[in-house]
């Protein structure tokens, strides 16, 4: 038998997201819950992917909705909670790239990605080869200067467009273009180089 808390927590779980705020808005802490417990995921997913550090990024996570419930009463609704959530998602990474940027930053653990990044039901050698794909990759980001890093994440593993990235930096299109293009290149050298061993 379910409780009342498991009843209340199932209902809340089919609200549209608006309706979900309204009532976190009132002061309903069930639908706060909700919205972290429903965000949580793509969030931590989407600061890891930008930042790279799993002991930093459940912190950012943390702040991230802390400045959700801060801001929401100022959200215009004029695209999604989801699309709202994304950009605070992504500048208060970014704040806290442009404070803490150093070589500590995209440590490419393995244990660490797997602990945040949803994995698709995979063999255990295709699972190995992802890992091991996964970690050159972070190691080879953290070497790109942050805007470079945070504009190639945006665009290849988020699947933003150039005009929304450009949106959600505040910067020219054209800058957006140079740095993903640079970054692609300055990636290839560095997964290159370390495929053959040089690095």
């Amino acid at each position: 038998m379910k409780t009342v808390t498991q009843t209340t927590q199932a209902i809340l779980g089919e609200l549209k997201d608006e309706t979900l705020l309204d009532l976190a808005l009132a002061g309903n802490e069930g639908a706060w819950r909700e919205i972290v417990r429903r965000y949580h995921g793509k969030v931590s997913a989407t600061v890891y992917r930008l930042y790279g550090a799993r002991s930093e990024t459940e912190d950012i996570v943390q702040e991230i909705f802390i400045e959700l419930a801060k801001s929401a009463k100022n959200f215009r609704r004029e695209s999604s909670l989801s699309t709202f959530l994304y950009r605070l998602a992504v500048n208060t990474a970014y704040r806290f790239i442009k404070r803490q940027s150093d070589t500590r930053l995209f440590t490419g653990r393995d244990e660490d990605i797997e602990a945040i990044l949803e994995t698709a039901d995979r063999s255990p050698v295709e699972t190995l080869i992802a890992d091991e794909t996964r970690s050159q990759v972070q190691a080879a980001l953290a070497k790109l200067t942050v805007e470079k890093r945070m504009a190639l994440v945006l665009f290849e593993m988020e699947g933003l467009t150039l005009k929304e990235i450009a949106a959600l930096l505040k910067v020219p299109l054209q800058t957006v273009w140079s740095r993903v293009y640079s970054g692609r290149k300055e990636m290839a050298q560095l997964l290159t180089a370390r495929a053959g061993g040089i690095s």
